[in-house]
């Protein structure tokens, strides 16, 4: 994925891809991985841009993680701990068809801090310091490498990517930004979604859910022929969004 050119002189991304997520949403994570394949495999790799946006999943969930992802969907969902399990096996198993891991047990709890604390960094040092910096947690999360629920973690993440600690500690307390936020996810559901991941293509086109990779090749494929057209290099045709799994 890229991030918008720094360069006056660099031509702008062909295509700019907004994405609703959510850091503990396991289709965040597999339509994410995706979409970056698909678009290295269409030869697009330096032309797509990629901004992320907020979205709960569930805005009910404790502060505190005092469950397991587990326990969590048994509690909200009323599935049966057995079910929850099969389907976490599933998602693994779709995760290393395209080369990720994914860990089946992990923490759960509110994700409100950390979509402030990204809406405070793209405040502060745009969108694609902040879009990174959230796919970094999202990642870590489902690798097992981080905990997301972890204050000290965000925080640091967050100085890491340039935002003063003091301005990170506050935005994670909720002493700020939470109107971004649900600024955000009133914008995507002001463009009819229900879950996410939720995509935007080029401002024209949307999509919800973690397409399959060739639906997203296809997508690419037409929008980058029509943004080639527009700019004069060459014939393209528009692309329409396609269903695909949701949250």
């Amino acid at each position: 994925m890229t991030q918008a050119p720094t360069d006056p002189t660099q031509a702008a991304p062909l295509i700019t891809v907004d994405v609703w997520t959510d850091v503990v949403c396991p289709w965040c994570y597999i339509g994410e991985s995706r979409l970056h394949d698909a678009i290295e495999a269409e030869g697009l790799t330096g032309q797509v841009h990629l901004r992320a946006h907020s979205f709960e999943l569930d805005p009910t969930s404790p502060v505190t993680p005092d469950q397991d992802n587990i326990e969590h969907l048994v509690r909200a969902k009323g599935l049966d701990a057995d079910q929850v399990r099969q389907m976490e096996s599933q998602i693994k198993e779709m995760a290393a068809e395209i080369g990720r891991e994914y860990v089946t047990d992990r923490p759960m709890a509110n994700t409100r801090g950390v979509h402030r604390v990204m809406q405070a960094l793209s405040e502060a040092k745009g969108a694609d310091a902040a879009t990174e910096f959230f796919m970094q947690l999202q990642r870590g999360y489902f690798t097992g490498a981080l905990d997301p629920f972890d204050a000290d973690v965000v925080v640091t993440r967050a100085v890491e990517a340039g935002l003063a600690e003091e301005t990170a500690r506050a935005a994670h307390e909720g002493r700020s930004h939470d109107d971004k936020v649900d600024a955000e996810v009133r914008e995507a559901a002001s463009m009819g979604a229900r879950g996410v991941p939720f995509f935007l293509f080029n401002d024209k086109y949307t999509a919800p859910g973690a397409l399959p990779m060739d639906a997203f090749r296809q997508a690419l494929r037409q929008i980058a022929d029509e943004a080639r057209a527009e700019r004069g290099e060459s014939a393209g045709a528009g692309a329409k969004g396609t269903e695909g799994e949701q949250a």
